[in-house]
């Protein structure tokens, strides 16, 4: 094995690694995980981003979840619930469930958690999607009213995805609330907290349960924070990683061959997509006029990007709108401009630009050789694309600045799978580069008030042409989740979604 992988890292680097033996793994039942983006706290509100998710989702609950499979709503911790009217819903709770540190849960938890998110003087990242409650009340041990401040058409979808529990008793003491996930993280999920620093987060069975039919299936989990992909990989090859995601399509393959090793590619939920500053609010103004967006969609060759760079490829959908086919409303009667390079050329000059343009392609660290294979297309037609590469946090800063002129992102439309919440990213605030476009801003509003979802398809249908016929943003693709394991370990589809994947979803190999 070391041998095989002497060409990827380099012989001498791994050498120097030497060949430290495994201290866990299956035969302890101990699963080891290696992430890129860590998080100081392991909380749904303060940090919900994607890796992150992968385990929160295992330790927090909500009030029920969406099955996406069977298109329905399904209990988790409220075993009922019944709509008042149209913007009132009333929950009966489970009488049954114990949080990770023993603490009885019922409706206080519910009504002060709920509380703690919609009050003005608590900070969130994400705060509106939690505005739209009024106001929560107690009817008895077991039982909540919530009411919405007008009717909401992903009311009840919202709370399968949004709203996890805390335990009151433990919010309540903490002086700063933002601390929660920060000081112990307790919750009702399969897995519990057991700790959380700058080096690892450690990961347990809760015994206690309440679900015996999603009992976590590894008794022990640690989370190791690991930025850099080769030396993630040399921890793997060496026997001290289990598990490991998003390899290059290229490592992806190297790692194939080895008898030793698994790759499991998964649908996620993850919409790939390229951004392009219609309303010119970059210094870069190029992108107002649509037959450059155009000449830009119609140099990227979407199958050629899925055979060679994008990891799992092989079942990488290529979209025909903003959203991936699970996502409630997602319903187009178009599709983005195929791959014609000639015709490119030919809008390029037709705009002015004869020789071509020159722009600066912005790109999420994690897309870097997609981002740079989709420049090198770029090229053929004319339009010179330099790639600059952005962590996140100077994406984010730099978007709410006006500054990105064409950039490559992904975006994990599984958090709410549902075209208001889509529509909500990319047409509100800052992140809007298209100039409040009423034809999209109409079917926002209609939308978020019809609870039919046919007639909600038939709504968004007109966004999502929309944005196809004004050429406002490419979707590249759904951006499979690839893992890397060792053959000890297994990844399962989720029973409840086809585009998401969490840490129930491990298990050990038969």
């Amino acid at each position: 094995m070391r041998m095989l992988w002497a060409g990827i890292l380099g012989l001498a680097g791994l050498l120097a690694l030497g060949a430290a033996p495994a201290t866990a793994g299956k035969a302890d039942d101990t699963l080891r995980i290696a992430v890129v983006d860590w998080w100081s706290t392991l909380d749904p509100y303060q940090f919900p981003l994607d890796e992150a998710g992968v385990f929160y989702r295992g330790v927090y609950e909500t009030l029920i979840r969406y099955d996406e499979r069977a298109h329905k709503l399904v209990p988790r911790l409220a075993k009922a619930w019944r709509q008042v009217d149209d913007k009132t819903v009333e929950f009966t709770l489970r009488d049954d469930v114990t949080f990770h540190n023993g603490d009885h849960f019922d409706a206080d938890d519910v009504v002060d958690t709920f509380r703690y998110l919609i009050d003005p003087n608590t900070k969130l990242r994400f705060k509106d999607v939690f505005t739209w409650i009024d106001k929560v009340e107690k009817l008895d041990q077991y039982k909540v009213r919530i009411t919405a401040k007008a009717p909401f058409a992903t009311e009840l979808t919202g709370f399968g995805y949004r709203f996890y529990i805390y335990d009151s008793k433990v919010l309540n003491k903490l002086e700063n609330k933002a601390d929660y996930g920060r000081l112990g993280a307790i919750a009702t999920g399969p897995y519990k907290v057991v700790s959380l620093d700058q080096q690892k987060m450690v990961l347990a069975r809760f015994d206690d349960y309440y679900d015996k039919g999603r009992r976590a299936p590894v008794k022990n989990i640690v989370v190791t924070p690991i930025p850099d992909r080769q030396t993630q990989v040399a921890q793997f090859v060496t026997g001290n990683i289990d598990l490991l995601r998003n390899p290059t399509a290229d490592l992806a393959r190297e790692i194939a061959k080895d008898p030793n090793s698994r790759v499991t590619p998964m649908h996620n939920g993850l919409l790939m997509y390229i951004t392009l500053d219609a309303a010119g609010r970059s210094d870069n103004k190029v992108m107002t006029d649509q037959r450059v967006r155009k000449a830009f969609m119609e140099a990227i060759d979407r199958q050629e990007l899925a055979k060679t760079v994008i990891p799992g490829g092989q079942i990488a959908q290529l979209l025909d709108g903003i959203c991936v086919p699970a996502d409630v409303g997602c319903v187009s009667s178009t599709k983005p401009p195929a791959y014609d390079p000639e015709d490119a050329k030919k809008l390029l000059a037709a705009a002015g630009y004869q020789d071509g343009v020159d722009l600066e392609f912005d790109v999420h660290e994690p897309l870097t050789e997609i981002g740079q294979a989709i420049a090198g297309q770029l090229r053929k037609v004319g339009i010179r694309a330099s790639v600059r590469s952005l962590p996140l946090t100077l994406y984010v800063r730099l978007r709410g600045e006006g500054k990105l002129t064409a950039f490559l992102g992904f975006y994990p439309t599984n958090a709410q799978p549902d075209m208001d919440n889509i529509l909500d990213l990319f047409f509100d605030g800052n992140r809007d580069y298209w100039g409040a476009d009423p034809v999209i801003k109409e079917a926002q509003k209609l939308g978020a008030m019809e609870q039919d979802i046919e007639k909600r398809g038939d709504i968004y249908k007109r966004a999502i042409d929309q944005v196809n016929n004004k050429n406002y943003i490419l979707p590249v693709a759904d951006l499979p989740m690839v893992f890397i394991h060792t053959k000890d370990v297994a990844v399962r589809e989720n029973p409840l979604t086809p585009i998401n994947t969490d840490v129930n979803d491990f298990r050990w190999a038969p």
